[in-house]
């Protein structure tokens, strides 16, 4: 073969960001490497595959978009036959891409990096971080093998993991009359400013909720931020609904509290999804089951909504 796995991986790096720039920054190497690998490539299939456009990036052409369909497909194949390699001579071993809805990062994250240190410390875990849409397309194109994610954001047909039900709580400004009440009714908000978490997909799950019960909400304030949305909450700018809170949010010593919202809300399954080629890895089987056991043993208990959201079966 005349170019080398690097070279390989360096070229599917731009098709996929489009652009030699932010290839050099993901694979964190030289843009003259990334450009060498294009033109070593093209030099063998002694085609055109990417087309250079000033101010644009890259763009592929049909041939391309071919060959770097057959790139990525060899290069997971390849990421497979390593840590499978890995594993034979031991415990599972190997390096483990895992995307997270950044929004929920903080909560499940941490008691399953831990898992996976305790038992399985030849595992190297790198996260990627993004809003739904975007974790569900790094998946989809390999960038990682497990996502973290919620089961409305993945496709009927994509296989998934569900961990918990993650029913909606309401985070109310500590000097609220609302705070009195052990649980809250959406009528009860729709008349008061939301600070509404604008990242695709959670406008319109947030917009149904109210849309069930005849009700519109009234936005006073929009962010892509989850700590910026806390921050507005606790300055007394408006409420918001999350599906997922830590212990810290529900202890009502940072200007907020957190209420469970009345009535037969929908509650979407969070857990992890993965592609049929993914879960041929022995590196992706072990990550999963140990999702599975951390769920099954309660490990995600203290993120539910206080009023006794239903685990995943």
């Amino acid at each position: 073969m005349r170019f080398t796995l690097k070279q390989l991986q360096y070229f599917d790096a731009a098709l996929r960001t489009g652009s030699i720039a932010r290839a050099s920054v993901e694979m964190k190497i030289s843009q003259s490497s990334i450009t060498a690998a294009i033109d070593m490539i093209e030099s063998t299939t002694q085609a055109e595959l990417l087309r250079r456009m000033p101010a644009k990036g890259i763009v592929p052409t049909d041939k391309g978009i071919e060959i770097g369909a057959r790139i990525r497909d060899f290069l997971e194949q390849a990421r497979i036959f390593e840590s499978d390699l890995l594993t034979l001579t031991g415990d599972p071993a190997g390096t483990l891409r895992l995307g997270c809805y950044a929004p929920t990062a903080p909560y499940v994250l941490p008691p399953i990096l831990k898992r996976i240190s305790q038992d399985f410390p030849h595992i190297r875990v790198e996260i990627k971080e993004g809003d739904m849409l975007s974790i569900a397309e790094m998946l989809n194109s390999g960038v990682v093998d497990l996502a973290l994610t919620y089961r409305r954001a993945a496709p009927k047909a994509q296989p998934f993991l569900p961990m918990f039900k993650a029913a909606p709580i309401a985070m109310i400004p500590d000097v609220s009359p609302l705070v009195q009440q052990e649980q809250v009714a959406l009528s009860d908000l729709a008349d008061l400013p939301m600070i509404l978490l604008d990242l695709p997909g959670a406008p319109d799950y947030f917009d149904a909720l109210f849309t069930a019960e005849g009700l519109r909400p009234r936005i006073g304030h929009t962010t892509k931020s989850s700590s910026v949305l806390r921050g507005m909450v606790a300055a007394d700018l408006g409420y918001a609904i999350l599906n997922i809170c830590g212990p810290l949010d529900r202890m009502g010593q940072n200007g907020y509290v957190t209420r469970p919202i009345s009535g037969d809300q929908d509650a979407p399954f969070y857990g992890v999804a993965y592609t049929g080629a993914g879960k041929r890895s022995a590196l992706v089987r072990t990550v999963l089951e140990t999702c599975r056991e951390i769920s099954d043993q309660g490990g995600f208990d203290h993120l539910l909504n206080p009023s006794g959201s239903q685990a995943a079966q």
